[in-house]
């Protein structure tokens, strides 16, 4: 059975074991222990391969410097910019979706560290993106892909006074890794490895210097 088969007739997302999860060009996952006071990192791993087979087709490896987190494999599915029928989540949707479940991870964690009365939460979200559709036809230097705006809205039912829980959900915009990582423009290195040989990394870490 091929890759895609293979998946096709199993769950979207399955658990696989921790020592299957390697890379060659990234060093491996360190857990230490963080004292009292110190901040806690946290290493998110990712592979991706491209079966041959199905060119819009990812399977994905994540895995972390958290032994417990375990690891995980799913599908990701960007056929519908191929207008084709999409046999999973695209990239941007999970990209979308670790933002808003990161910042719904630290109301939780922080409504009971801080005593905050949540009956109820749920998070509502549009994250807005514009790119190039037709890469054939542009100009290399034409090419250019945009975050626009990532609307979070938190709809929480609790007695707690309005104050409060504004000052409450400012914390969890601090907290959140994820959501501070788009906010503040983390870095972002692009390294090449061609043929097994490292070349290094490839334009700068920050964004493309291009007009809005």
């Amino acid at each position: 059975m091929d890759d895609v088969a293979r998946w096709h007739s199993a769950d979207t997302i399955r658990r696989t074991r921790v020592d299957q999860a390697v890379q060659e060009t990234l060093p491996t996952p360190q857990h230490g222990k963080t004292m009292h006071g110190d901040r806690a990192r946290f290493d998110a791993h990712v592979n991706i391969e491209s079966p041959s087979e199905a060119p819009h087709l990812k399977t994905v490896t994540v895995f972390s410097n958290a032994p417990e987190a375990g690891a995980w494999e799913f599908l990701s599915d960007d056929g519908a910019v191929a207008d084709q029928e999409a046999k999973a989540p695209s990239p941007l949707m999970y990209f979308a979706a670790g933002l808003g479940l990161c910042l719904m991870s630290q109301v939780e964690r922080l409504a009971r560290a801080r005593a905050i009365e949540i009956n109820s939460v749920r998070l509502e979200q549009v994250s807005t993106w514009t790119g190039t559709p037709s890469l054939e036809s542009v100009n290399p230097n034409e090419i250019y892909g945009k975050g626009e705006l990532m609307q979070l809205n938190l709809i929480i039912d609790s007695p707690a006074p309005a104050e409060k829980l504004i000052d409450f959900v400012g914390i969890c915009r601090q907290a959140c890794m994820a959501l501070q990582s788009v906010a503040a423009a983390t870095p972002v290195a692009t390294g090449l490895y061609l043929n097994g040989r490292p070349i290094g990394d490839i334009g700068s870490t920050g964004p493309v210097e291009k007009a809005s």
